[in-house]
């Protein structure tokens, strides 16, 4: 009988979480596997590391649970960039696109692999468990990786505050989806405690949402517009 090991603590691990990205990045469907391909985490880490890594390297990844083995393998395929349904491709502009299967296609001018990005940004979901210290640190992170952070009040649940906006990812601009648990006693949200608050954040390369948000239009805002400023 095999013996169970302990997770590894995620604030130990570099940013990367030591994994070499790129060797995964040809465009082929891989399946990682915990403990093997990256280290002893949850995969939903590993889902979020690797969508950094992509954007890092200028190109598009697709991420998954497996659906037998969800806590221990994740499948990862990169391609070289998002397009909106029925938008030309962001590579060379051709509007002659080759569909491979449901989520990627490819351009028949520039041989450009695309993940085709067909859904609207609250139909994201954040799957790496329950909002405790570390899951609140690694979104707090992602937002302080980010400049010139735009952010205005977009809804709520029972528990929590959803704000959508933009900022600059290595002056890249991304657009932004956050999450902050309400105040027990009905404090605002302000930028001093949005840390203390934050829950989830997703981030999106702006090219990515063309057709969904006019980036152009965001950034021409005035600041008097925005509920939270970084």
């Amino acid at each position: 009988m095999s013996k169970r090991t302990k997770a590894v603590a995620v604030e130990e691990l570099p940013e990367d979480l030591g994994v070499d990205w790129s060797k995964w990045s040809d465009g082929r469907a891989f399946r990682l596997k915990r403990k093997r391909d990256f280290p002893n985490i949850d995969p939903g880490i590993a889902r979020e590391v690797c969508e950094l890594a992509a954007h890092k390297m200028g190109k598009a990844v697709r991420t998954a649970r497996d659906r037998r083995v969800p806590n221990k393998l994740l499948w990862i395929q990169f391609a070289d960039a998002y397009v909106r349904e029925g938008q030309p491709c962001p590579k060379c502009g051709s509007r002659k696109l080759y569909r491979l299967h449901a989520n990627f296609t490819r351009c028949v001018q520039c041989n450009a692999q695309l993940i085709i990005s067909a859904a609207g940004l609250d139909s994201y979901e954040d799957d790496t468990g329950t909002v405790g210290p570390r899951a609140r640190e690694r979104a707090g992170g992602k937002l302080k990786a980010l400049e010139n952070v735009r952010l205005e009040r977009a809804g709520e649940s029972p528990s929590s505050e959803i704000f959508n906006g933009y900022g600059l990812a290595e002056g890249t601009p991304v657009i932004i989806l956050a999450e902050f648990q309400k105040d027990e006693n009905g404090h605002e949200l302000t930028v001093r405690n949005m840390f203390e608050r934050v829950s989830r954040v997703k981030i999106f390369p702006a090219d990515s949402m063309a057709g969904l948000v006019n980036i152009g239009t965001l950034m021409n805002r005035a600041d008097s517009a925005w509920d939270l400023i970084l």
